[in-house]
């Protein structure tokens, strides 16, 4: 894609007047969620024609999504935690209300908050009358080369009147979308980084408001670090961790298991990101971007990169690349 070339944005609608059958709308309603936001078993509790409609205003491997849709309860069980994809998802409501109860608190998303939720995190979700909000899925590999103070949240809810930053963030994701279908894709690029910016910033702030992350979490942050440095230097080995920070592996495994993590997961979710960024803003070769972010071949990135982002290498650079 050339840089002068500018890029719409996907906006595909969902409403029960497209479909033949309210049926089949409440099954495409289904996939929708499970892949715009995670996987989960639903139970309108009104119509299912009342619904509304979906509307996909994607940035690259960002799943931005308006959803319309009234009565709903949801239940996200351990079982469907475990397979989903590891990624952020952050909400913010136009209208109405949604009831999330996890197994630590019960938060209330309307007008005004913010929400960003792992999905990691188990639960349940009630609307229990019409609403109206904005999703962002973010992949954590997405997230990963941006500073968030060590891993993501399981369930955070800010209040955008008591904290300037989400407020900031609240209104760039709102407004986001009146400008970026004029937009090229070097500019959707910039805009995708400073969103990803901005959430990771409120997460960080989140932290320091809260009074810190504790021993292993600040420990994990400083491993994340050393791990980046050195993430085109070969494989990356729990024991040079451990013994470059004069830690125990035991305790470098400690470190990561306190934010929901691996060392592998991390390890694979900041190559992943920098191949992305490879594909998207250089004319490298795959098999030199292979080599480069430390997989074996171009066919290990290729199965790796479609696990992630559900296209490959060459399709992905094609839809999203600039250079």
């Amino acid at each position: 894609m050339k840089p002068e070339e500018t890029v719409a944005l996907t906006r595909s609608i969902l409403s029960p007047a497209d479909l033949p059958t309210a049926g089949e709308f409440d099954f495409r309603w289904r996939l929708a969620v499970r892949d715009r936001l995670a996987g989960m078993d639903l139970h309108p509790t009104g119509a299912v024609d009342g619904f509304g409609r979906i509307e996909e205003l994607d940035l690259g491997d960002l799943l931005v999504t308006d959803w319309v849709c009234p009565q709903v309860e949801g239940v996200r069980g351990s079982n469907l935690a475990r397979h989903d994809d590891d990624a952020l998802v952050l909400f913010a409501a136009r209208a109405g209300e949604q009831i999330i109860e996890t197994p630590d608190q019960s938060v209330i998303l309307r007008p005004g908050t913010i929400l960003i939720m792992s999905t990691r995190t188990t639960g349940r979700f009630v609307v229990p009358q019409h609403l109206a909000k904005r999703t962002v899925r973010v992949p954590m590999t997405a997230l990963s080369p941006f500073d968030t103070g060590g891993g993501v949240p399981g369930c955070l809810l800010l209040e955008t009147a008591q904290s300037p930053l989400a407020h900031l963030l609240q209104e760039f994701l709102m407004s986001m979308d009146r400008h970026v279908g004029a937009m090229s894709a070097a500019e959707v690029e910039v805009t995708r980084n400073a969103l990803l910016v901005l959430i990771a910033g409120v997460i960080r702030a989140s932290r320091s408001d809260t009074g810190g992350s504790g021993f292993l979490q600040l420990l994990r942050r400083q491993l994340e670090a050393w791990i980046v440095d050195r993430l085109s230097d070969g494989p990356i080995r729990v024991a040079d961790l451990a013994a470059t920070h004069s830690i125990a592996p035991r305790t470098v495994h400690r470190a990561f298991a306190s934010t929901g993590d691996t060392v592998g997961s991390v390890v694979r979710a900041h190559r992943l990101a920098a191949a992305r960024g490879d594909l998207v803003n250089t004319n490298l070769s795959i098999a030199a971007i292979a080599y480069r972010w430390g997989f074996c071949d171009a066919s290990h990135l290729g199965r790796e990169f479609r696990r992630e982002f559900s296209l490959s290498p060459g399709d992905y650079r094609e839809a999203h690349g600039f250079a």
